[in-house]
């Protein structure tokens, strides 16, 4: 068995137990979130194979690009490769709340933050498998160890909770109306698109790999701050921040 298969399983384990914990800690142990983890495991395999790659395949067949980014290829043809990922992967991300079950979660802003929270996490496990599927089809990884596969673990990870905090972003934005939720997406378009701008850079030769993670860690700090700030202001509209207590007084 190809050793990417033993990392991804221990990755996928370790993650998910973090992300129902963390699910857990937000809600107060709702088990309805459970529902929405699992609704976003399929995705990543959804959108990539019946969308992503027959998208960006077509547009190079009919221009007759080769598919692939370099300083030779066309800029617009860089951007569509840049931004094919954004676009569709937040947007199937957030088409389970199109179900009318899943409604209920609109109804409050901080649900509908941990909503999209549950959905980006689900959708983080079920790419790291379908990325780790997708390592083991190349014969130069399938004689590599488990346990060099580190960084594959330690990159999921932070993807992984990554897409949580954009969707959560996302979802938001439908508990607040329609203008709201086309503005929500596009934050979690932008943000996912400056994520991935480090390793465009990188396979453009333009930045050193010592600057294309770090870079995409800085996006990905973004969507935690701004996630942290929805949060908040979800507590403080629901009166649920407890007031500051003054033990003293002079």
């Amino acid at each position: 068995m190809p050793g990417i298969y033993i990392m991804a399983v221990v990755t996928i384990v370790i993650t998910a137990l973090l992300c129902v914990t963390t699910l857990n800690h937000l809600t107060q142990s709702d088990h309805r979130y459970y529902w929405l983890l699992l609704a976003g495991l399929p995705l990543s395999l959804i959108v990539n194979r019946f969308i992503k790659i027959p998208a960006i395949t077509a547009l190079a067949a009919w221009t007759g690009l080769p598919l692939r980014i370099g300083l030779d290829v066309p800029l617009w043809f860089i951007i569509a490769v840049w931004l094919n990922a954004p676009v569709f992967e937040e947007a199937i991300k957030v088409l389970p709340m199109a179900i009318p079950a899943s409604r209920v979660f609109l109804q409050d802003t901080s649900h509908a933050l941990w909503a999209g929270l549950a959905l980006g996490l689900g959708f983080g496990l079920g790419e790291a498998a379908y990325l780790a599927y997708g390592i083991a089809q190349s014969p130069a990884y399938t004689q590599i160890p488990w346990h060099m596969f580190t960084g594959f673990a330690s990159e999921r990870l932070i993807v992984t909770f990554a897409h949580g905090l954009m969707t959560s972003i996302a979802v938001a934005g439908f508990h607040s109306g329609r203008r709201k939720a086309f503005s929500g997406y596009l934050t979690a378009v932008g943000l996912h698109a400056l994520i991935n701008l480090g390793p465009i850079l990188l396979a453009l030769k333009l930045v050193p790999a010592a600057v294309s993670g770090p870079a995409s860690y800085v996006a990905i700090l973004a969507a935690f701050i701004i996630f942290q700030k929805q949060e908040r202001n979800a507590k403080n509209a629901s009166g649920m921040v407890p007031k500051e207590i003054i033990y003293f007084e002079r």
